[in-house]
């Protein structure tokens, strides 16, 4: 806007004295130049330097006009960039962005590798592109679920993952849509999904996430099964710890044999641990524990006498003292 009207009036001003100058005298002077005599009126000689003056200095404003504009332009480009880096750290996606200007870079470096978690919400901004981050990270802290729109969240982002343990709460259901993508959520969101999805979900259907469970979550399909007086077949329990590639110990085998007395018929819990057995010796405690808890003293006896000396000691001790005519609870020696 200043060079237009630096523009119009010095125009103003060249127009201005040629015309006095013309109105003073309307004659002619020749110079020659390059041998070539150049025959002008004395205004235009008068207002010639000056006309001169005036395209240096414009180019001259010019130039300096567009390299100014150029900085401006960076500037405005690096705030730009700054607000995006802002609001990736405000939902804490870092991401690394291009600066041009040294300024910029200085701050842009530290918030392209950094979460920024506020302390209070009362944040006086009128950018929109920082207000929307900032809501959406105090509606989802504040257990609310959100639609986020004009960020791309990383499956493993805290936030995402909050939000989507949010929506678990108003929508259960959601939970076999993170359960099919198990592969790209981390762990505890997918066991919650489970936990979730065993809720309202029959065995047949919760096996097809088998190879997510984990001990405590199967546990806690047996407890659930008992809660609701379900009965859950010995194959279906054999069929989750294989795909799940559990790998128990004695002490988890014993629990194992505790938890499905209330889910299954004597029968079927004694073929459930000799299947297993015949996989992983590990899993003898709970053969033994189950033949002893459902009064097989004999088998249990026989099987035993069948181990090494030192291995299921505690079983030993307890049929041990069984002959000798002191009855003690089974729990106490498993």
């Amino acid at each position: 806007m200043r060079l237009k009207r630096y523009i119009f009036l010095s125009i103003l001003l060249i127009a201005a004295v040629g015309g006095l100058v013309y109105l003073k005298t309307d004659a002619t002077y020749t110079v020659e130049i390059l041998g070539i005599p150049v025959t002008l009126p004395i205004a235009v000689w008068v207002v010639l330097p000056m006309f001169l003056m005036f395209l240096a200095s414009f180019f001259h404003m010019a130039y300096y006009s567009f390299i100014n504009y150029m900085k401006l332009k960076r500037y405005k480009k690096d705030y730009d960039t700054l607000v995006t880096s802002f609001a990736n750290a405000l939902l804490r996606e870092p991401k690394n962005w291009h600066y041009k200007t040294r300024e910029a870079k200085n701050l842009g470096h530290i918030t392209d590798k950094s979460h920024l978690i506020p302390q209070d919400f009362r944040i006086d901004t009128k950018d929109e592109r920082l207000k929307k981050p900032l809501e959406y990270v105090k509606d989802i802290q504040n257990g609310i679920y959100v639609e986020i729109e004009g960020f791309e969240l990383s499956p493993k982002n805290p936030l995402l993952v909050q939000n989507l343990q949010n929506r678990l709460k108003k929508e259960p259901t959601f939970s076999g849509v993170i359960l099919k993508k198990c592969q790209d959520y981390p762990k505890d969101l997918c066991q919650k999904a489970l936990e979730v999805y065993m809720d309202f979900s029959d065995i047949s259907k919760i096996k097809e996430y088998a190879s997510v469970f984990t001990f405590e979550t199967l546990l806690k399909l047996i407890d659930k099964a008992a809660q609701k007086r379900e009965h859950i077949h010995y194959q279906d329990l054999l069929y989750i710890l294989q795909e799940a590639k559990m790998e128990l110990g004695q002490k988890e085998y014993i629990e194992l044999a505790k938890k499905i007395k209330n889910i299954m018929a004597p029968d079927d819990r004694l073929r459930f641990f000799e299947l297993l057995k015949e996989k992983d010796e590990r899993s003898e405690a709970g053969y033994v524990y189950t033949l002893l808890d459902l009064e097989m003293v004999d088998k249990a006896r026989d099987f035993l006498e069948t181990t090494n000396e030192e291995e299921l000691q505690n079983f030993k001790a307890y049929l041990e003292l069984k002959d000798c005519g002191k009855n003690y609870p089974l729990d106490l020696f498993a």
